[in-house]
């Protein structure tokens, strides 16, 4: 049997295997062969069919070897190919139980040559397991009487925007993995289609310096399930600022359909972009938690045909670092009722107030726990907060103050010179898992705005409402004061000097009454 070759002008050749075609848009590798080659690789030696569930068998051969250049390997189940692989060794997976399958190999060159087929191996899959009697779901608890799930060895090592797990268990096991900030896994999933003993798998696009929750489960052949590792890691942080500065002024106003985003980010340098991500379920926490819709370093963005199918869409931009480090990011709402919906930001009036006003029970939190840090200044939200105009701050809530079953937390601050505009950040938790945090940008501007910290629920309904007034001011410039270095130098500078000066202006004193009596 040979390989189908496909040539051009100028005797570039595509090889294809018997019954593959190709089609506009495939990709492929092209070789430029030069010379002939007729002769054919050795034969593999099939070496071992193994059952090893009810649906999947594995199979193992030998090397072969050819003169010029081997390519690779076909594996056949029952007379029909089934793979096409450089590797020893295949898994042939969605059989049924307690069937019997014939296989065979051979090796292909680059070519077209074809060796001889292997000796055939036959094998039976494993009986159906009886079902697995559990009284709770199997993401909790282990089940049944365990088969290999045993863990021989298991390592989990991080970088600012992955984690990579490998493990080994004593028999060939199937896997499932949830992680995400929670203990609820809310972020994804991933699972083996394979039994087998070693295992690896990597979670990736994560946030650096982020605490992230995780349960690896293993499956054995008879469908029984065991939690192997459930914990949690740290990813990384990455070079620079752990709080990244967030946008300003990001908006989202509909037309028909088309949501018109735009925002302000022209205090950034060239190594910043910025991010937008969607969701129809609520405000994306992360920068994997919905649709990505813009990237790059523009300042608007139309969103096509974003309310044609759900209304409201929630969108969150992240300012990126390049270096792996994500902003808590700025949210927006759009729906195709100006009403406010479930989720909605609170809409801040133009009434400043002297002391927080407070909605909802202050069990989820207090006014005092509050915090605002400008540089070296931290204050209370419960006290008179006045800012510097042109430097930026930090709204922190310690992790402990607000109930862990909340959904989210989110900071809405007005444009001192336009109290109309008001944007409204995510706080996150931070790096050392103590605090949720948020970097506002400073407005640049002289004038009071009101700010507002609201809890929302997993209902998207706000169960805690505090609001404050914020004063922003032309920054302090420290007057000059020219130090007097004599004043400096203290008493015990002066004492001396003037003691000797006492003993000079004696000794004068004598010395001229001596010479009035000579």
């Amino acid at each position: 049997m040979m390989l189908q070759k496909i040539c051009t002008v100028g005797a570039i050749c595509v090889l294809l295997l018997p019954g593959q075609m190709l089609a506009v848009g495939d990709d492929f590798t092209i070789s430029t062969l030069v010379g002939s080659d007729f002769s054919a690789p050795t034969t593999p030696v099939l070496l071992a069919v193994t059952p090893i569930a009810a649906t999947q068998i594995d199979i193992a051969w030998s090397a072969a070897t050819d003169d010029v250049l081997l390519s690779g390997y076909r594996l056949f189940r029952d007379g029909i190919q089934i793979a096409t692989t450089t590797l020893l060794s295949y898994s042939d997976t969605g059989l049924v139980a307690s069937t019997s399958y014939s296989y065979y190999v051979d090796a292909f060159d680059s070519f077209g040559n074809i060796s001889s087929s292997s000796a055939m191996l036959a094998t039976t899959t494993l009986p159906n397991p009886p079902p697995v009697a559990t009284t709770t779901p199997a993401s909790n608890v282990n089940t049944g009487t365990m088969v290999g799930t045993a863990v021989e060895s298991f390592t989990l090592t991080t970088t600012a925007q992955s984690a990579q797990f490998s493990w080994q268990t004593q028999g060939p096991t199937k896997y499932a993995l949830q992680w995400g900030r929670t203990l609820s896994y809310e972020l994804g999933s991933v699972s083996g289609t394979i039994f087998n003993r070693v295992h690896s798998t990597a979670i990736n696009n994560l946030e650096p310096g982020t605490r992230y929750f995780y349960e690896l489960r293993a499956i054995d052949v008879r469908g029984g399930v065991k939690v192997i590792s459930a914990s949690s890691f740290v990813t990384e942080s990455s070079v620079g600022n752990d709080i990244l500065q967030n946008v300003l002024g990001f908006t989202a106003t509909t037309n028909n359909t088309d949501v018109q985003l735009s925002w302000r980010n022209n205090f950034l340098n060239s190594d910043y972009y910025v991010r937008v991500v969607r969701s129809h379920l609520f405000y994306p926490d992360t920068i994997q938690s919905g649709a990505v819709v813009y990237e790059g370093r523009g300042e608007s963005f139309t969103d096509s045909a974003a309310l044609e199918t759900r209304s409201p869409q929630y969108y969150t931009i992240f300012v990126l670092d390049g270096l792996g480090g994500v902003s808590g990011g700025a949210v927006a709402k759009a729906a195709l009722s100006t009403s406010q919906a479930e989720g909605s930001v609170e809409t801040v009036s133009d009434v400043p107030i002297t002391a927080p006003v407070e909605i909802g029970t202050d069990a989820i939190l207090k006014a005092s726990q509050i915090t605002l840090t400008q540089g070296e200044t931290n204050i209370n939200f419960d006290d008179t907060i006045e800012f510097s105009r042109n430097e930026s701050f930090v709204v922190s809530v310690p992790y402990a103050a607000v109930p862990k079953n909340l959904k989210s937390i989110i900071v809405s601050i007005q444009n001192p010179s336009n109290n109309k505009e008001v944007s409204a950040y995510l706080l996150k938790l931070n790096q050392a898992g103590d605090a949720y945090v948020a970097r506002v940008s400073a407005p640049n501007v002289v004038g009071q705005a009101r700010i507002t910290i609201e809890i929302f629920d997993y209902e998207l309904e706000t169960v805690r409402r505090i609001s404050t007034t914020l004063f922003f001011v032309d920054p302090v410039t420290p007057v000059p004061i020219f130090p007097d270095r004599l004043l400096d130098l203290g008493w015990y500078f002066f004492v001396p000097q003037i003691i000797v000066a006492g003993g000079f202006a004696w000794y004068w004193f004598l010395l001229r009454r001596r010479r009035r009596r000579d």
